[in-house]
């Protein structure tokens, strides 16, 4: 994580997850995974696509409460399973072609670590261009985690 950026523009979430350290990883590497439990509540995935390996890219396309449709895409810049995924962040309509995304101007890492049959994660979002950008992240990031923790205690 970049030595660089103040902590106005980084957001930290951490959670620990009732489910083994492989488990929480699958659940944000598989597409059918991700389409169960990605976003916050009442967001409905509408379609996922990852090519799991360093310069893969992925794209989640979803809809949010109110019928908007979002994409969001990036590449991946770490795939250490099961303890580390980093990727790059870019909510737009422009699909990740020829590594578009390894430039974004955030990147998202994922640290796993195991505690007994649980799994803690921690999130960091990096290089967001403000306050009110971080807590709207915050927001959805926290949410995401919620969906998560219930697709995986459902499971």
């Amino acid at each position: 994580m970049g030595a660089a950026n103040s902590s106005s523009t980084i957001l930290r979430l951490s959670r620990v997850f009732d489910a083994p350290i492989e488990r929480v990883f699958e659940a944000w590497t598989s597409p059918a995974e991700l389409m169960a439990w990605f976003g916050p509540e009442g967001c409905v995935v509408d379609s996922v696509e990852a090519d799991l390996r360093v310069g893969g890219c992925y794209s989640i396309d979803m809809t949010v409460p109110g019928g908007e449709k979002v994409h969001h895409f990036g590449v991946y810049l770490e795939v250490d399973p099961p303890e580390r995924l980093v990727f790059t962040w870019v909510l737009s309509d422009q699909p990740c072609k020829g590594g578009r995304g390894q430039d974004a101007d955030t990147t998202v890492f994922l640290d796993l670590s195991a505690i007994g049959s649980k799994t803690e994660l921690t999130l960091v979002h990096e290089r967001l261009p403000g306050a009110e950008v971080v807590e709207a992240h915050r927001v959805g990031w926290s949410g995401s985690l919620s969906c998560l923790d219930s697709h995986i205690s459902a499971s």
